[in-house]
């Protein structure tokens, strides 16, 4: 459930590519920067929760398996931001009323999402190269740093 419906031609291929080029290059630039500037950004992330399971994305520009979140743009409310990330990682609406705090890890507040029917889930092939639902132990065993978001 949630491998991709990214473009399957040539040219489609080609650039998701590209762009998964760019953001690795890009992802290296901002870890040299913050070395020198630690990030002062707040972000959000989404526990998705369905069927005992909850729900893991794996970026095409680092290592592992996370939550879906991003940073909070300027003048957006965190869970302004949590529904924006979810609709442009995973094309996965989300009723902000449905999503509930569950703490602050660091710099990001991280918001709960249970879900009664399994969603359809569309990822790029860009940003994200996967997205599945694990049992949660199966999560922390694939990533630690899970623990903190349960």
């Amino acid at each position: 459930m949630g491998k991709t419906t990214a473009d399957r031609t040539l040219p489609g291929r080609i650039f998701d590519g590209a762009a998964r080029a760019a953001f690795r290059a890009g992802y290296r630039a901002m870890r040299v920067l913050w070395r020198i500037r630690p990030p002062h950004d707040d972000g959000v992330g989404v526990l998705v929760r369905h069927n005992g399971h909850v729900l893991a994305v794996r970026h095409s520009y680092r290592p592992g398996y996370t939550i879906p979140g991003g940073n909070v743009g300027r003048g957006e409310a965190p869970r302004e931001t949590a529904v924006r990330e979810l609709a442009e990682e995973l094309s996965l609406e989300a009723d902000p009323a449905a999503l509930v705090f569950r703490r602050r890890v660091r710099n990001t507040d991280v918001y709960e999402l249970r879900l009664a029917e399994e969603p359809e889930i569309r990822i790029d092939n860009r940003e994200i190269v996967e997205a599945v639902f694990l049992t949660p132990a199966e999560a922390t065993r694939r990533n630690p740093e899970f623990r903190k978001f349960m």
